[in-house]
Formats: structure tokens, sequence, C-alpha cells
């Protein structure tokens, strides 16, 4: 460890407080040993982060700047059973509590749709949901928020949607398209991954193209349900009619299938959806 050697010829040059004999401070410098950063004084204190021992505010502040230590305790650490204590366990105690409270708050915060959302997305909420689609959105710092491309054109009435393909017989390949309008069919969308020309893409592709749409099951992932579940659509039905009665997190991630391998989804119905204003 590198110290300014002047600061440490001051740290050496003060004399020592202490006085008497046998009194509990020297008892624990005893114990402690040496200051790891002047190696002059007895250790009075311990970092409660990376157990540096020094004997005073100097070398302690010399500490934090050379090992780049904040002297916080790090409240995850592992703790050996034969050195767990009761403080320890408090500590621990605490630390459970605090995360419940965060989790309980990120619940109400999520469960309030319009939390911290602009107006924006506000009016897409609102015309999603008065298609019987109901929609909801991400913090900002989740990746699928800020990836989220989908829009409501408040002039003409029509909501542009992002959607998330993934290509199951293509190595799960993932793609994305933006602004589709959401009165087109699904089947006219995915008509252009089958008829690619150039060599090279169509070889993902050749499973699909040999199945063509005909050959083809789409899946929409369901959302916040235990374990994998799909809701089955059809390609030759309108985006908007596709989504209805369903929860939307940001967009919809649809899975593209072919029909022969299809069997080990787990397909659910709609089921009853209750319309609120």
């Amino acid at each position: 460890m590198e110290v300014d050697t002047h600061i440490v010829n001051n740290i050496k040059s003060e004399p020592s407080t202490s006085s008497g004999s046998g009194t509990c401070s020297e008892v624990l410098s005893t114990k402690l040993g040496l200051c790891e950063v002047c190696a002059y004084h007895d250790g009075k204190y311990t970092c409660p982060r990376c157990e540096v021992k020094t004997c005073s505010l100097k070398c302690n502040k010399i500490h934090k700047l050379e090992l780049e230590c904040n002297g916080e305790r790090d409240r995850t650490k592992f703790i050996p059973l034969n050195k767990f204590t009761n403080l320890d366990l408090t500590s621990d105690y605490r630390l459970l509590e605090e995360i419940s409270r965060s989790l309980e708050t990120s619940k109400k915060n999520f469960g309030n749709r319009w939390n911290n959302i602009p107006h924006g997305l506000i009016k897409l909420g609102n015309a999603a949901n008065s298609r019987k689609i109901k929609l909801k959105f991400l913090p900002f710092k989740f990746a699928r928020r800020k990836n989220n491309t989908t829009r409501f054109h408040q002039k003409s009435n029509q909501i542009f949607w992002h959607i998330e393909w993934v290509f199951v017989n293509a190595d799960n390949l993932k793609l994305y398209d933006s602004n589709i309008l959401e009165t087109e069919k699904l089947n006219s969308i995915l008509e252009k991954y089958l008829t690619i020309a150039d060599e090279s893409q169509a070889e993902v592709f050749q499973y699909y193209q040999a199945a063509g749409l005909a050959g083809i099951k789409l899946l929409l992932k369901a959302e916040q349900k235990a374990g994998k579940k799909f809701y089955e659509i059809d390609g030759n039905m309108q985006l908007k009619e596709c989504l209805q009665k369903k929860l939307i997190i940001e967009y919809p991630t649809i899975h593209v299938v072919l029909k022969d391998h299809g069997s080990g989804y787990n397909i659910i119905d709609s089921g009853f959806w209750i319309f609120i204003c």
C-alpha cells in the first residue's frame, strides 16, 4: 500500500494520548495489532468493510483513499457461522425489512398504471383500453421500456405497434417490427420473412418457407401467468383483434412455431376479461 510519507511522519510524531495501564482501549489496541497504515501506533479501529486496522482518523482517511473504500459494511458479505454474532443477526433482519418495504413500494407503483408515466403513454394506454387491450408499462430503466416504439396517433385514432417475433424453429431468432398498424393482419406482416430472396437469410427461415403460412402456428406470450403459457392467435385476424382481452406489457411477444412442433407449448384460453374504462 503506497502512503504519503509526509503524512505518516506527522502521524508518528504525534504523542500518544493514552495514559495509565491496562485500560480497555489498550487491551483492544493490543488485540488489533499495529495500525496497517502507519505501522507505528497500535490499531484502535477496524474498518467495517475491508477490516483494515487503523489508529486514528488520519490513517482511516488514508486507507479510504488508497483502497477506494467507503467504510460501509458490506451487508451481503458471507460470515462464517462461528463468527456470526447477535449484531450480524440484527443487521440481517433490518436488511430483510428494508427489502420487504422496497418490494411493497414497487408493487404499489407497478399497480398504479399511470404512476410517473408521460402524457403520451397515458393516451396510448387509454387507446388500448378502449380496444379492450390491457396495456401496462415498465419503469424507464428496463430495456423493454426503452426499446418500445408503440405509439398512438391521435389524429387518425390508430395505434402503431412494436412487435417482438420469436422464430422458435430458427434457433429462437428474435426479430422486431416497428410502426405496425393495428388493422394489419398478422400473416401479411409475416409474409416478408417467408419470401426472402437473399440466400444467406433464406437459409435461416428455410423451414418456415417450406411450411408456408398454412404450416405455422402463432402463439402470443401470456404475461403474468405462472409458468410459460401462451394464447394461440389467428394469423388471418387483425393485430388489434388478436390482442383483445389480453394483457400486454409494453408490446406483444409472438412465438412463430411450425405446427408439427407446437405440441410442447402450454396453450390457454383467453378467459374472461373485465373491461375497465
